[in-house]
């Protein structure tokens, strides 16, 4: 039924992707990151249960992102995955993991989690940048033991992380993790300089994340001077709730008409469906991702089997650990 429902979300005006901010409390403060602090109280479960019933029920969502501030710091994140699964969504955290045990991941497994993005900038945290690699090699670990949901790597290419992100995304392919690459954004604005650029077309060349290649095309086209033709759909196909129930266009931009979650309708999706002034240099990855998919969804798709075909072989298939561990436990 999810994927039946979800199939429809590319034809009609309901939403598909939501990011729920459930807590912005974070226990690290990395200095790119506008999207935290450290003393707001988790949103009750009882709060965020009424908005996934509104964003299901009414605009039409099938997948669902729980985020901060970190995720995991919400006493009931457990309850809330399931909560999610048991209306028909695909279930993902995004997270910094430190947070992550053996006891956090069975509990996740039993919820139904589908799949984590665990964030990780560096090899070795930084004033900067506190997710680094070396801190959570055990998690990880933990991860590929007992983790029954998809897990993929995303890190943030910056001036501050460029001079290890060579030596970070070979490491975790070697670990056996999907890597998925974002470019640094100021206020929604993506910051494109040489070195960058460089390190940027390597990770596009060598690694097989074929979901993100014709996100890859659109940076590739700024790169090169070329406007991309794209138009965001956020607040329309992809909403983000903050931790007041505020509808927003993406993290980094309100919307026009903003709106609490639960006033929100199908009218008020459409009537977002409009070309936004920050599309020209936007470096919001989950947005761009949704709004190419949604926009031109076979376009989206031939992309990908493109890539897919021109890099066999030259990194890890993104399919996550229930297979992986499966594969381990058989040895």
């Amino acid at each position: 039924m999810r994927k039946l429902a979800t199939l429809k979300r590319l034809f009609d005006d309901r939403a598909l992707y939501c990011q729920l901010i459930v807590t912005r409390r974070c226990n690290l403060a990395c200095g790119y990151c506008n999207e935290f602090d450290q003393v707001s109280k988790p949103v009750p479960y009882e709060v965020l249960v009424r908005r996934m019933d509104h964003l299901v029920d009414v605009l039409g969502v099938t997948i669902m992102d729980f985020l901060g501030g970190e995720p995991l710091l919400h006493p009931r994140i457990t309850d809330l995955v399931a909560y999610a699964k048991r209306k028909g969504c695909w279930t993902n955290i995004i997270t910094n993991g430190l947070l992550l045990s053996d006891k956090l991941i069975a509990a996740l497994n039993r919820a139904g989690l589908d799949s984590m993005c665990v964030s990780i900038d560096r090899i070795n945290p930084t004033d900067f940048t506190h997710k680094g690699l070396k801190p959570l090699r055990r998690k990880l670990a933990a991860l590929r033991r007992n983790a029954h949901f998809q897990v993929e790597v995303n890190t943030v290419l910056c001036e501050e992380t460029v001079d290890e992100f060579e030596e970070l995304v070979s490491e975790l392919k070697r670990m056996g993790f999907p890597v998925r690459c974002g470019v640094r954004h100021y206020q929604g604005r993506v910051e494109l300089n040489g070195r960058i650029r460089e390190r940027f077309e390597w990770f596009h060349g060598h690694f097989r994340h074929w979901r993100i290649a014709p996100m890859m095309d659109l940076h590739r086209a700024r790169m090169e001077g070329r406007t991309p033709q794209w138009k965001c759909t956020g607040g329309y196909k992809f909403l983000y709730v903050d931790e007041f129930g505020t509808v927003k266009a993406c993290s980094q931009v309100p919307l026009a008409r903003p709106k609490n979650v639960l006033e929100m309708t199908v009218a008020d999706l459409k009537a977002n469906d409009v070309h936004k002034a920050c599309e020209k240099d936007c470096g919001v990855s989950c947005v761009i991702q949704t709004s190419l998919i949604t926009v031109h969804p076979v376009r989206y798709a031939a992309r990908c089997v493109q890539h897919l075909l021109a890099t066999r072989g030259n990194g890890v298939e993104l399919g996550g650990f229930k297979r992986a561990s499966k594969a381990e436990a058989a040895v």
